[in-house]
């Protein structure tokens, strides 16, 4: 057994019995994401371990094992964490808690210890690439619809300005109103101008969101773009993603495809960073 594997082992006894089969999946782990070892967490006080969670069991009640890939290094620790995050998690150990900084958005069994045996454990990355061609699909779509309710929207009225309203007066007076006719008219005059000004705020209030939704849409359209452009890195990696042989539904909803968005996303930054593995 490695130095690393030795000591993150011996505290995990020290805080009770070592589940059945744990040294087993820590060597599996260090030889797939191809380190020679993973090394104990340190208490820093002024840095943090962060990166993708890639291993985590509850060893009792309360304690847990858990392992981050940083992209350099896997890094373990034993402790009382709380509920664990799935893997794939962006995860950061800091001082002892183990921080969550992005959950992994999808319910899929993601395992990193061991890479895929067959093309049917690869069946994933054809998913993914149906779904980023669906949400591409249903963001032109609402994007058509953004087009077709701006569409129906009023023209901006142009408001009368206060010279508009003083040669209203004046006119007024030039064919021999009176002062009553004017405290009448002038009140209306201005009743109008507020109306105009109100319905104006309430158009330009829905263009704005037109707006918002319309570049909301286009970001996860060039998302989903750049993530299909990552998904032939997947047919090496390093790990095997379950539970998903078919398209994720819902996904013109999104709040749904922005987790599939996010789930590639965590799952690329989980790939072997160049020049970082070694030969086990």
């Amino acid at each position: 057994m490695t130095p690393g594997l030795m000591s993150l082992m011996d505290e995990v006894a020290a805080g009770g019995v070592v589940p059945r089969g744990l040294a087993d999946d820590l060597w599996r782990l260090v030889y797939t994401r191809g380190h020679c070892d993973v090394d104990k967490a340190r208490p820093y006080r002024d840095r943090h371990h962060a990166g993708i969670l890639v291993y985590a069991r509850s060893l009792d009640a309360l304690r847990a094992l858990v392992v981050i890939e940083t992209g350099e290094r896997l890094v373990g620790a034993a402790g009382a964490f709380g509920p664990l995050p799935r893997p794939g998690s962006a995860v950061r150990l800091a001082a002892g808690r183990l921080v969550v900084d992005e959950a992994f958005p999808l319910a899929l069994d993601v395992r990193f210890d061991r890479a895929p045996a067959n093309a049917g454990e690869r069946r994933w990355i054809g998913a993914m690439r149906d779904a980023l061609g669906a949400i591409r699909t249903a963001e032109a779509v609402r994007r058509d619809g953004i087009a077709a309710r701006r569409r129906t929207l009023p023209a901006l009225a142009a408001i009368p300005g206060e010279s508009v309203l003083r040669e209203r007066v004046d006119a007024l007076r030039l064919n021999g109103a009176g002062v009553n006719t004017v405290r009448i008219e002038l009140p209306e005059l201005r009743k109008r101008v507020r109306e105009m000004q109100s319905a104006n705020d309430a158009t330009c209030a829905q263009l704005r969101r037109l707006e918002e939704a319309h570049l909301e849409s286009r970001a996860r359209t060039q998302a989903a773009f750049a993530a299909a452009t990552r998904l032939d890195a997947f047919e090496d990696a390093p790990f095997v993603v379950g539970k998903l042989d078919a398209i994720p539904t819902q996904l013109d909803e999104p709040a749904r495809a922005h987790e599939v968005l996010r789930a590639l996303a965590l799952l690329s930054r989980a790939l072997p960073r160049a020049g970082t593995r070694v030969a086990v």
